[in-house]
């Protein structure tokens, strides 16, 4: 296979497309292309971090075995044999190894390209860029309105629209979104619609006197419910055989028809010229914020660079392209199924001038890789479509399609194979990589059984042998989580949501803000609370009001008996600072968006479908939609037209479907048929997730109020289906195995009980004076330790990396730049270097004796010595370490009676390493 210059790279679910993606900036490095010209995008920085780390680890280490198939790939593509690969690696290496690598988000490349022609806004170089900045935006736009005279004009928005103060601002982000321009139209009035309709009803009821019949002419209805009658919407009813052949009713039922059509479309009009005013002053008030807040939401930094850069100014769009062009000559584009058409129109014109062949920079590339089928970000503006498009406008882009699952057992490929080559055209069928067979289950259950089918499956898999850390529940909503999270936990099974929640959303910090509540305001539906989540009823106290917030709350945490110094609890007493009392506290402390500290949990993995994106699992449960689909509450219909490159939009009012409008119909139609598609994309996502086990809990018996995206039910006389699921189960389950060093690389030790993480202590004094910082800045040195190979130089840049990624949003610059140079002077150290030389080092090393469970830093072993490292980032509390270590070397001594063992702390200061031999 030789280097296509431009390339499409269908890469469906397992497939290998992180794999190919390396392969291909590398090859492109190995060329002779410096990584400076080389910009690779993705969408999340998870990915993107994920992708330089494949890249840095698959570059340094392309040499070892580890790196056989990326080095196979890499001397295909170049057309070179290993030996010359591996060459030209070497002599790269230092400049790749100092070079900055752009493997950035949209949104980071964006805000880049912002940075350096903010000024052409009008906006500052230095702007910070915020997750959401939607309060401040609303509250300008509420200046806003008042400034200009138009409260009464939005009042009177809402009342005839029936949307909430919220809602509304959610259409409002939604379209200032879209190129919405401003227009006036005048309010219509109803009255022509309403005369044509009495002149109806004043003919048809001389006509028939059918009680059914006479209830479609009644002129006290008011034209909204006038426009849901049989007369209007389903003329098919058989009382209306009667009046069909009088010729004066058709006359007058057409004339009807025709003035509530123009009515509702000027209505229409009304209400979309009426939006489009309050969508300019949204954009104005965005632009406000921006400019003195001088900070800038991700939508915000996209909507700005696409107003930059597809402006009527063409001498400047050509003049800023020119200037991107000269640092860019190859692109990589990950899971481009999910770009939406702003992040589409500004990339487009660079995709233009890479596929265009040799530009300003000299010969260019461009390479893309998604599958269509996992496209299910459509809510967020993601535009499936542009995958084919962006091929079809260009000719020079070849195509390739992987085909091999590396992923997932034979049973699970082949079932989903069986299950999708129907429901997609041109479906290519997977190869199953895997030898092992796999297991695929399909169950069904009654209403509201689902709970007892989850804990059934999960005990089913667990007496087989595996572990509850290996095995994922995928729903769809978020409410799904919570039910089966609460079921799963009363039950006594530990879960892990992997969702970032809200800090008084976590366990230990909501019974205590809940029970402080409970002694406020003395409501019994706090105490209920609280005992929820603790599992225990407690009195209720009386709480002093002169003692500090963050006491008060420490207080009630040792009441209840929960940890007052766990991770959330800490940065509950730090944001409890801003408080004047525990009373302001308890009527405000709801609408605090502090981020829970703690990132994971032992246990169970459950997430929605959404989440699982990306993600594998050893074994995947998933279960079926629960209970009534979301009803589309949107005052319009807004698609994007891919053909006329522009927006249709339509007010949502099925009185228009009624009428005839063919607009209204086919952009309706097509809004289904894309919701549709896109739910069939999510239960693909759902169902290749798993790799050995795939367990499917169907609803039994579904209809409009309990759905079912697995068995086929009927609403509304209409026959709805995604995919139908038959009851089955085929293969075996495969237990867990735990991964272990080989016997070549390892010394045997006795079976070891995994244990909780040790911290480095960076503890003062009394632990009442720990600090969320400090516990971030011993995590964060103990990770980056952690992530080292000392005896692999080239290791460094990973573990920085690492690093950086992990603790960049928790840590400063300067503390982290702190760990890095404390690691060094350790790295730097004789001593260090004597302990480690000549041993196999195993880092985290658990260990369990006699019931004695301990975790060492790092443990050095060779055939006649075991040397333990315990490290320490504070000289506090030092006849404590002294103590723990020994306990760890009487441990060791026990289970290695043949070996010396050997013991030193070593603490690693700000300014010096001392190692202190115990």
């Amino acid at each position: 296979m030789s280097f296509e210059n431009y390339l499409c790279l269908e890469a469906s679910a397992g497939s290998g497309k992180t794999f190919a993606l390396s392969v291909r900036y590398i090859a492109l490095l190995l060329r002779g292309n410096h990584p400076n010209k080389i910009l690779a995008l993705t969408f999340t920085n998870k990915a993107a971090s994920e992708m330089l780390q494949r890249i840095t680890t698959t570059f340094c280490n392309l040499h070892k075995d580890e790196q056989k198939g990326e080095l196979e790939a890499l001397c295909e593509l170049l057309e070179m044999d290993a030996k010359k690969v591996l060459a030209i690696r070497d002599e790269m290496m230092g400049r790749f190894l100092a070079s900055e690598l752009k493997i950035s988000t949209f949104d980071s490349f964006f805000g880049t390209i912002l940075r350096q022609f903010s000024l052409n806004l009008g906006l500052m170089p230095d702007f910070s860029s915020v997750e959401d900045n939607s309060e401040l935006i609303n509250n300008e736009f509420n200046k806003l309105i008042i400034a200009n005279s138009m409260v009464k004009d939005v009042a009177q928005y809402l009342y005839d629209t029936n949307n909430t103060e919220s809602d509304f601002f959610n259409k409002l982000k939604s379209l200032s979104q879209s190129k919405l321009s401003q227009f006036n139209a005048t309010v219509p009035s109803p009255q022509n619609a309403l005369q044509k309709y009495y002149q109806l009803c004043d003919i048809a009821l001389k006509l028939h006197s059918d009680t059914n019949y006479k209830k479609n002419f009644d002129k006290s209805l008011t034209i909204e419910k006038i426009a849901t009658k049989p007369i209007v919407k389903e003329y098919t009813k058989k009382y209306f055989n009667k009046v069909r052949d009088n010729l004066e009713f058709i006359s007058t039922r057409d004339e009807f028809i025709q003035a509530f059509k123009e009515y509702y479309l000027t209505l229409e009009k009304y209400e979309i010229s009426q939006i489009s005013k309050f969508v300019k002053l949204y954009k104005k008030a965005i632009a406000n914020v921006n400019n003195r807040e001088n900070s800038l939401s991700f939508d915000d930094i996209t909507n700005w660079v696409n107003e930059l850069l597809t402006n009527k100014n063409s001498q400047d769009i050509d003049m800023l392209y020119f200037r991107l062009d000269a640092k860019i000559r190859h692109i990589l584009i990950d899971e481009f199924q999910d770009t939406s058409i702003k992040q589409y129109e500004i990339l487009e014109p660079l995709i233009a001038e890479s596929v265009a062949g040799v530009g300003q920079s000299g010969l260019g590339s461009f390479f893309y890789v998604g599958d269509t089928k996992q496209s299910i970000y459509r809510f967020r503006g993601g535009q499936k479509e542009l995958f084919n498009k962006l091929r079809d406008n260009f000719s020079q882009i070849k195509s390739q399609s992987l085909d091999k699952n590396y992923r997932s057992d034979k049973l699970v490929v082949e079932y989903v194979n069986n299950l999708f080559r129907s429901k997609y055209t041109n479906y290519i069928d997977q190869i199953p990589n895997s030898k092992n067979e796999g297991y695929v289950k399909v169950v069904k259950f009654e209403k509201e059984k689902h709970l007892e089918q989850i804990l059934n499956n999960i005990n089913e898999l667990t007496q087989a042998g595996v572990a509850h850390e290996d095995i994922a529940i995928l729903c769809w909503k978020n409410k799904d989580i919570d039910q089966i999270k609460n079921f799963l936990e009363h039950k006594g099974i530990a879960v892990s949501t992997q969702i970032i929640n809200l800090l008084i959303k976590s366990a230990n910090v909501a019974a205590v803000v809940e029970f402080a509540k409970y002694c406020i305001f003395g409501d019994e539906i706090y105490a209920l609370t609280t005992q929820e989540i603790i599992q225990s009823k407690k009195s209720r106290l009386e709480l002093k009001t002169n003692a500090s917030v963050a006491q008060t709350l420490k207080f009630i945490a040792k009441y209840l008996e929960i940890n007052p110094y766990d991770i959330d609890m800490l940065k509950l007493y730090e944001i409890s600072a801003g408080y004047s009392d525990i009373y302001d506290f308890v009527f405000n402390i709801d609408h605090e968006k502090a981020k829970s500290a703690k990132s994971s949990q032992n246990g169970i993995n459950i997430m929605t479908v959404h989440k699982s994106k990306g993600l594998q699992f050893d074994h995947v449960i998933v279960v079926d939609y629960l209970g009534k689909p979301n009803p589309n509450q949107d005052k319009f219909l807004i698609e994007y037209n891919l053909s006329l490159n522009s927006w249709d939009i339509k007010l949502n009012n099925n009185a228009l479907e009624y009428l005839g409008d063919e607009e209204f119909i086919n952009l309706k139609n097509r809004q289904k048929s894309l919701d549709k598609d896109e739910t069939i994309n999510k239960i693909y996502v759902a169902l290749t997730r798993a790799k050995h086990s795939l367990i499917i809990l169907a609803v039994a018996q579904p209809n409009g109020n309990n759905i079912s995206y697995f068995t086929p039910y009927q609403c509304n006389d209409k026959n709805i289906e995604y995919v139908s699921l038959q009851e089955c189960q085929m293969g075996s389950i495969q237990p867990s195995i735990k991964e272990i060093a080989s016997k070549s690389d390892m010394i045997e030790l006795e079976p070891f009980v995994i244990v909780g993480r040790q911290e480095i202590d960076s503890s003062t004094d009394a632990q009442d004076e720990l600090n969320l910082d400090a516990i971030y800045f011993g995590k964060a040195l103990h990770y980056y330790l952690e992530s080292f190979n000392f005896i692999d130089a080239n290791s460094k840049e990973i573990a920085k990396n690492r690093l950086y990624n992990k603790f960049g949003s928790l840590l400063d610059d300067k503390s982290l730049k702190d760990i890095i140079k404390r690691v060094d002077r350790l790295l730097d150290s004789a001593k260090f270097n004597k302990i480690i030389a000549n041993k196999k080092l195993y880092k985290e090393q658990d260990i369990g004796f006699d019931g004695e469970l301990r975790r060492i830093d790092l443990l050095c072993m060779n055939e006649s010595e075991a040397h333990i490292i315990d490290y320490k980032s504070s000289l506090n509390g030092q006849e404590n370490h002294r103590i723990q270590v020994c306990e760890y070397a009487k441990i060791l001594s026990k289970i290695y009676p043949q070996k010396s063992v050997k013991a030193s702390i070593i603490y690693i200061l700000n300014d010096e390493i001392q190692i202190q031999d115990v």
